[in-house]
């Protein structure tokens, strides 16, 4: 520990606040929270916002509170809309809450994670208010070929943090070729990687009490997002995704997509669906419950980061429909397919009933981490340094 580092500066005592707005996110952050919550050498609280307080997902918020973190404040922001001006309008309404809480609280960190609304805004708050931004998961890298509103909000928010904790090494050697200095950026792994290293989930049993008798045998996951730029495309792929899936003969689970511009129409396409014998749909699902919904399902299906994350660790094939995610850092276990019945169809043959496929699928191994990011970024904070040599950033080009 550094004599003139931010710790000893904090009394032994840092303040660290994490801005969170979905449920996907939270997720991600909740093994390092949890890790935090337990170290007398941090306060802990959650500024809660976005999709948390609504009906859109059954209330998440309510899952933070269970799990014990203190919830600093709630702001209700979310337009729900989808309109990509009420994207916009949005990240204006937690700017104005947001710096009301920063003004009030007066965190020493304030931690982001990924590339939403809530990550570019609070970088930029945090940055107007002389807190120091701790960015997780930055660096990493989309290349749809339309484009994706994501990957500037990513990058946008690299250049406004101070701290970075990215979850490959490629992604941290992105993160200086944008000018970061080298003590600033940290591969620390996803955090998804410790929560299922960490928490096995429930067996498959107990999986049947909470969701039906059919996760007892092979089922398929199904998590299909919209792409910021293919938005009037959502529709069409959602129900191309569903029709093939419900084709392998097998029961299928899908869940509720994000708030993004085009999620209604996603969620119109799963209701016609709905009364479909073999379909199950779920808005939110307590943590035991989806960490084992996704560890025994036979395929995961749609255009979900945790595909390439979490599904890479436990082994499990996934089929990545369309534009969204590619060009991303995967394993082999996923597939990405054009968004067309031919190609979902057959990559869905191969991740279902290909044995030499599945077998070189291995578990255990992922291309972001191995489960110990909690362990080396409560050290990192432990290290830090001073809070005026953490805003004092210099460009390395």
């Amino acid at each position: 520990m550094k004599n003139d580092g931010l710790l000893v500066a904090c009394n032994g005592r840092i303040k660290i606040f994490a801005l969170t707005g979905i449920r996907s996110e939270y997720d991600l952050m909740y093994p390092l929270l949890s890790a935090l919550q337990t170290d007398d050498a941090f306060d802990v609280g959650v500024i809660v916002a976005g999709a948390h307080p609504t009906p859109l997902h059954d209330y998440s918020i309510r899952h933070i509170r269970d799990d014990g973190f203190r919830i600093v404040d709630v702001i209700e922001n979310l337009l729900f809309s989808d309109s990509c001006a009420s994207k916009a309008k949005s990240a204006g309404l937690l700017l104005q809450g947001l710096s009301q809480t920063l003004a009030r609280e007066t965190p020493d960190l304030l931690l982001v994670l990924g590339d939403r609304e809530e990550s570019v805004t609070g970088a930029l708050a945090g940055s107007y208010m002389s807190i120091p931004v701790v960015h997780l998961a930055g660096g990493d890298h989309t290349h749809p070929a339309g484009g994706n509103v994501d990957e500037e909000v990513r990058h946008a928010t690299t250049k406004l943090s101070h701290v970075h904790l990215t979850m490959a090494e490629e992604h941290s050697e992105r993160v200086k070729r944008l000018g970061e200095e080298s003590w600033r950026v940290h591969t620390v792994g996803s955090g998804g990687i410790d929560r299922l290293r960490n928490n096995p989930g429930i067996s498959r049993e107990q999986l049947a009490e909470v969701v039906g008798d059919d996760v007892l045998g092979d089922y398929l996951l199904v998590i299909h997002h919209p792409l910021s730029s293919a938005i009037e495309q959502a529709r069409d792929e959602m129900q191309r995704v569903l029709e093939q899936c419900l084709a392998t003969g097998l029961p299928v689970f899908v869940g509720a997509p994000n708030s993004d511009p085009g999620s209604q129409s996603i969620r119109e396409m799963i209701n016609r669906f709905a009364s479909h014998p073999r379909l199950h749909t779920y808005c939110n699902l307590p943590r035991d419950t989806f960490t084992a919904i996704l560890r025994y399902a036979r395929c995961l299906a749609g255009n979900s980061s945790l595909g390439l994350h979490e599904a890479g660790y436990l082994g499990l094939p996934t089929v990545n429909v369309g534009e969204r995610q590619k060009g991303r850092l995967s394993g082999d276990n996923v597939q990405f397919v054009a968004a067309e019945p031919a190609a979902v169809q057959a990559a869905l043959e191969r991740a279902l009933n290909d044995k030499d496929y599945r077998q070189q699928i291995e578990c255990g191994r992922s291309p972001y981490g191995d489960g110990d990011m909690t362990k080396r970024t409560v050290q990192i904070f432990k290290d830090l340094p001073g809070r005026q040599q953490l805003l004092a950033k210099k460009l390395t080009f």
